[in-house]
């Protein structure tokens, strides 16, 4: 007979070989499969369907601890043609360089029992020689009572399922077992050995997917996956009829154990990620644990910047990014703003660029989702209250395309300088899960590019949230805000003022910057939102978004600088007055700064001083003294010419009525006057004053009332109709007053100034004070000098709603002029109008006016206001029920028609949900 080299696959039972050719098959080719049965031996039998023979386990665990993965020497003696299977001896080679007869070792060792030659007679002499020889053996093996012969066999239970308390038991223990089949590259069938007890199941490698390999039945209706018979083959190689050890982490669905696999040589799955036979599996990063999924990770992309196997012609994503310099993708930035709590706008440090950025891996609250939805605006707060102004480390991980539904955005991790209290790491992603703000997003296959590095650890601080019950993980749904808008009318911001003006350095947030000095602040103590205006300046106007006009030189510089250092920050504000559409006047005072933000636009030449407020707030030789410094260096506004701005702002400027004459249009029976806006009510109707001597002659009577101290009231109590002399609001300019209503319980008046529209919805009549005769209008040649109006054709919204506020404060942003300012010493700014009126009215008596702004001829304030789409044009059905007469066709109105159409068409102002217009038009 004819000696050939094999290697030894596995031992089928304890006289049977699988044998595989000795020299490696080429890469990715199964080798060929040969069975072997040691001849004139028999071992007890290992059944599939019934219980094993006594000893049959150990008689394969002894030759295939002795055999399996060794190369031997096999003689065919005969085969059986009943079962072509053949039957021989195998030859071990020792470390000496001798060779032995395996059967012999089983024999001596008694895990197998001598049979005889099977009918053979004509067998040869020499394998008559060995059977005399096994026989010989086995007599001492009996003698000595080896293994089957012994009265005293082990015995012990065999399960094929999982005990219910087994993973419970057994979690995060390593457990000796025995690989008796492979699947897959990923799943195998292991049996673990516990004392007297024996588990048989299917096992998944845990932490990775390996490609499915070729169905060992035919007719199966799944197929093989690139890879999946080359991993198959891989792990057969190492692991099949391995002793190795299990730490067992849990079950799956199926009933499989999920398990860490370690070999003498390592952890198998490793392994074959290094070998580019599998990828990491997501799902069971909690299961593993983020330190093992990290060593995992780094195992697959090594085998991807190979381009091992499955990654072969992949290649890794170069994300492109003009945040850092060449091939650096972390650069230093501040955060400016917060969009929520996932998605942030940062600055960075060297380019001074802003860009919107999302942190990877992680979605903050969605409004859709009703479990989440009351922390939205929570989980917002928590990371402003992180992040914003801070210098941060981001690094860029991947650009997104632009798509349909979303702009291209960078996603990046966010790094604060160090981890804040009670948390473990500094990055901003960790911290917002680990409060319980944000879940982890679970990656489809392929989207390694969006995946943060630490995703892992990120999904077990999201386990750690979620069982401490944190933030929207608790269940509970938070309370909606009850933030009061302080500035809805003169009369909130009234109630409001007593309380803020004894309160000293009152904590805000800055919401909304809209010029370089009008901000919208949330007042946290007080649970109130407002407008703020600072106090002692004024900067340059800004253009309407989605409007025409263009901002005033230096506008659009000043909110920019005011927007980057306050947006979204905390601050203190220090409120001396309000004005009377709700706006509240003040200084602002950043944390860590010595001096008032005003004083820093002042110095920057991005504000011109405004003497009456910078006189209120106490502020005007700092402030003087600030803007002396901007326009010696020629900052900003007075980079041209010093001085130059500040005269343009201040000089009087004549009405031209030619000019408006061409703006109007219509009857020929029109007046032009030279106006002033002083008050401007809830409903967008206005007061205003004729620019014309008798305003000279009330600077006089005003300072009449100012120097002299005008008696108390002759009675209790004035009367309705009573003129009186009262402190301008927010002012401390005496003026004149008609009593319009009276509430005797409380002692208090309504007031209205007789010469600015001015409104005090409550007067103490302890505060009120006789009009001297010579200041009444009968006999001072003062009339009464304020005068009622509306805008003519075009209507305010309707709808007691923001819609109506925010419509009449830019049209109070376009024409009011404090009455005070009117009546100064040093007037400073007066916004110059020119009332168009043609003797018309509305239905309760108020003449119609076209209103034209005297540094801006070219459009009537009308149209101004209706283009950015903040009024409407009633229809022609209704402008002929009106009282106000308009001519239907007319180029006014046509011009107007068009422009609140343009206005609706792109959803401008009041348009921005639908149709705006009341329902009866």
């Amino acid at each position: 007979m004819t000696l050939f080299a094999a290697k030894v696959k596995a031992a089928l039972s304890g006289d049977t070989l699988v044998l595989t050719p000795a020299r490696p098959p080429q890469p990715g080719k199964a080798p060929s499969e040969r069975i072997l049965a040691l001849a004139y031996v028999s071992a007890p039998r290992i059944r599939r369907d019934e219980p094993d023979e006594p000893f049959a386990f150990q008689s394969r665990e002894h030759l295939r601890l002795l055999l399996v993965g060794q190369v031997v020497q096999c003689e065919v003696l005969y085969t059986v043609p009943s079962s072509n299977r053949e039957y021989g001896v195998v030859y071990l080679t020792d470390p000496d360089g001798s060779r032995s007869n395996v059967a012999e070792n089983l024999i001596s060792s008694g895990t197998v029992r001598v049979r005889d030659r099977g009918g053979k007679p004509d067998a040869a002499a020499e394998q008559n020689d060995l059977l005399d020889r096994y026989r010989a053996l086995e007599s001492a093996a009996a003698e000595a009572a080896f293994g089957v012969h012994s009265s005293q066999i082990e015995s012990f239970q065999t399960l094929s399922e999982i005990p219910a308390d087994f993973v419970a038991t057994y979690k995060g223990k390593s457990l000796e077992a025995i690989v008796e089949r492979i699947f897959n590259g990923d799943r195998i069938l292991a049996r673990i050995v516990l004392p007297g007890l024996h588990i048989q199941v299917p096992l998944l490698l845990a932490g990775i997917r390996a490609p499915r390999s070729s169905p060992s039945n035919p007719d199966s209706p799944d197929n093989a996956e690139p890879y999946g018979d080359i991993a198959k083959l891989y792990v057969e190689a190492r692991l099949l009829q391995r002793s190795v050890t299990v730490e067992v982490l849990g079950a799956s669905q199926q009933g499989a154990l999920i398990a860490v696999v370690r070999h003498p040589a390592g952890v198998i799955a490793e392994k074959l990620l290094e070998a580019g036979l599998a990828s990491v599996s997501d799902w069971q990063s909690n299961i593993l644990g983020a330190a093992a999924m990290g060593t995992l990770r780094t195992a697959e992309r090594t085998a991807r910047a190979k381009g091992l196997n499955i990654w072969h012609g992949t290649t890794v994503a170069a994300s492109s990014s003009s945040a850092g310099s060449g091939s650096d993708k972390s650069y230093s930035a501040v955060v400016a703003r917060i969009i929520s709590a996932d998605t942030l706008v940062v600055r960075n440090a060297k380019t001074n660029d802003e860009k919107v950025v999302q942190l990877a891996s992680v979605r903050g609250p969605r409004a859709s989702d009703p479990k989440q939805q009351s922390y939205v605006a929570a989980a917002r707060e928590f990371v402003r209250k992180l992040a914003i102004g801070k210098h941060v480390k981001v690094t860029l991980l991947h650009t997104r395309p632009k798509s349909d539904n979303f702009d291209e955005r960078d996603i990046v991790t966010v790094e604060l300088a160090k981890a804040p209290a009670g948390h473990s790491s500094p990055d901003l992603a960790t911290i917002v899960v680990e409060a319980g703000y944000a879940t982890v997003i679970r990656h489809r296959k392929g989207e390694v590019d969006d995946r943060s590095p630490i995703w892992d650890e990120l999904l077990e601080k999201e386990g750690a949230a979620i069982k401490a019950k944190a933030g929207f993980h608790s269940g509970v749904a938070l309370p909606p805000d009850r933030v009061v808008n302080a500035s809805e009318s003169n009369a909130r911001a009234a109630a409001f003022l007593p309380s803020l003006q004894r309160q000293k350095r009152v904590p805000a947030i800055v919401e909304f910057v809209n010029t370089g000095s009008r901000l919208r602040l949330l007042l946290p103590r007080e649970n109130a939102r407002i407008k703020f205006i600072l106090a002692g300046i004024t900067t340059p106007r800004v253009a309407m978004a989605n409007s025409s006009e263009k901002s005033e030189p230096f506008g659009d510089e000043a909110r920019e600088f005011s927007a980057r250092r306050l947006l979204q920050r905390d601050v203190e504000i220090d409120v001396t007055h309000a004005d009377h559409s709700g706006g509240f006047f003040g200084l602002l005072h950043v944390p860590g700064t010595k001096d008032t933000f005003a004083k820093a636009l002042l110095e920057e030449g991005l504000a011109t001083f405004d003497e009456y407020s910078a006189q209120e707030a106490g502020v005007a030789s700092q402030f003087r003294a600030a803007e002396e410094v901007a326009t010696q260096a020629k900052k900003g506004i007075w980079k041209e010419d010093k001085g130059k701005a500040k005269a343009a702002v201040a000089a009087p400027v004549a009405a031209p009525v030619a000019a408006a004459a061409a703006v109007a249009s219509g009857p020929s029976n029109k007046e032009y006057l030279n106006i002033a806006v002083t008050h401007v009510a809830d409903d967008g109707s206005f007061s205003y004053v004729i620019l014309n001597d008798s305003l000279t002659k009330l600077k006089s009577l005003t300072s009449t009332l100012s120097s002299t101290a005008p008696a108390p009231l002759a009675n209790a109590r004035p009367r309705v109709g009573d003129l009186v002399s009262y402190i301008l609001p927010e002012t401390t300019l005496p003026a004149r007053f008609k009593v319009a209503s009276l509430d005797i319980p409380k002692k208090q008046a309504s007031l209205v100034s007789i010469d600015f529209g001015t409104k005090v919805p409550a007067a103490p009549f302890a505060k009120l004070r006789a009009l001297p005769p010579s200041c009444s209008p009968a006999t001072s040649g003062v009339p009464a000098l304020a005068r009622p109006g509306v805008l003519r054709i075009v209507k305010f919204p309707e709808f007691a709603d923001e819609y109506l506020d925010d419509a009449v404060t830019v049209f109070y942003d376009l024409v009011w002029t404090a009455p005070e300012v009117l009546v100064s010493s040093a007037p400073g700014t007066v916004k110059r109008l020119v009332a168009v009126t043609d003797g018309t009215s509305n239905a309760d008596g108020v003449p119609t006016i076209e209103l034209v702004d005297a540094a801006a001829m070219d459009k009537s304030i009308n149209a101004r206001l209706a283009e950015d789409g903040w009024v409407y044009v009633p229809s022609d059905k209704a402008l002929r029920r009106s009282p106000e007469r308009v001519v239907i066709g007319s180029d006014t109105l046509s011009e107007l028609r068009r422009a609140a159409e343009a206005a609706k068409l792109e959803r401008k102002g009041i348009w921005e949900y639908g149709d705006a217009t009341p329902d009866d038009e």
